[in-house]
């Protein structure tokens, strides 16, 4: 029996983000009972065939069935939905929780359907360009920061969520849901606004992927990411986004201003200022 604070873990979603939780928590020595629900058949398959779970169904009521804790690693689109859905499967002691990229959406609903004191929505900060489950790892979370925001009276969910976090070997931070979806607006959001819009203007201008250096396939890496998946995110969190927008507009404005100027001495000092930000000084 697991002396982790949940004996059963229903994984709802078994793509790069539920599958290497899946992978995770199965590779512990004291580990809990793992189970997998998704919709895609060949998932499933994939996940049983790596070792990923103890039992993975199609069938709501079969996977979610006797777990104390519920992830939802689904598009935060899809989690709304499943928490209405699956609100009478649940075991009444369940906590609940997802790792979305936008937090305030989930915490409105569960509080919605009353669920705010068993409620954690989660937000590993760890991913990548590609999806599914055949990208999924048991190390993604090692050392990854993640996010928890509780709802009201969710405190000692919260505290549970973050030690199996800590057991798979990620860094468990709590955080406010406005707070945490303006700073991802800045640091995750935007940097895939900034990827996708370069590819837009290299694909116009029908320059070649393999044409690039490294510095251009670092620059639009992110790309590459699922559309379907980040056209939810930028619209879930695109009131707190126009912010950022604007400043990224505003910057590039400037470069550009510089540049067509001629001054030297300007544009050198806006390059340096972000070098100095990279770098830390």
């Amino acid at each position: 029996m697991s002396t982790l604070p949940f004996r059963q873990v229903a994984i709802v979603g078994l793509g790069l983000m539920g599958g290497s939780l899946a992978l995770a928590l199965r590779q512990l020595r004291d580990r809990p009972r793992v189970t997998g629900l998704s919709r895609d058949p060949e998932e499933l398959r994939s996940a049983r065939r790596a070792g990923a779970l103890d039992e993975g169904s199609e069938d709501a009521h079969s996977a979610l069935a006797g777990a104390d804790l519920v992830v939802y690693a689904t598009p935060t689109r899809v989690t709304l939905e499943l928490l209405r859905e699956h609100r009478d499967l649940w075991l009444a002691s369940a906590v609940v929780s997802d790792v979305g990229s936008v937090k305030r959406p989930v915490l409105a609903e569960a509080a919605r359907l009353g669920l705010e004191p068993r409620f954690v929505g989660g937000h590993p900060m760890a991913g990548g360009h590609r999806s599914g489950f055949a990208a999924a790892r048991a190390d993604l979370y090692q050392g990854a920061r993640v996010w928890l925001v509780a709802g009201q009276g969710g405190e000692n969910a919260l505290q549970r969520v973050a030690e199996l976090w800590r057991a798979v070997g990620a860094r468990p931070e709590s955080a406010d849901a406005e707070a945490h979806d303006l700073l991802m607006a800045w640091v995750s959001h935007l940097p895939q606004v900034a990827a996708s819009a370069l590819g837009i203007a290299l694909a116009r201008a029908a320059v070649a992927p393999d044409t690039l250096g490294p510095g251009g396939r670092d620059a639009t890496r992110l790309a590459a990411s699922a559309p379907e998946l980040w056209a939810d995110i930028l619209l879930e969190n695109g009131d707190l986004l126009q912010g950022p927008l604007r400043g990224f507009a505003a910057a590039v404005q400037e470069l550009a201003d510089e540049i067509a100027g001629g001054d030297r001495a300007r544009l050198e000092a806006l390059l340096a200022r972000a070098r100095e930000w990279r770098e830390g000084t």
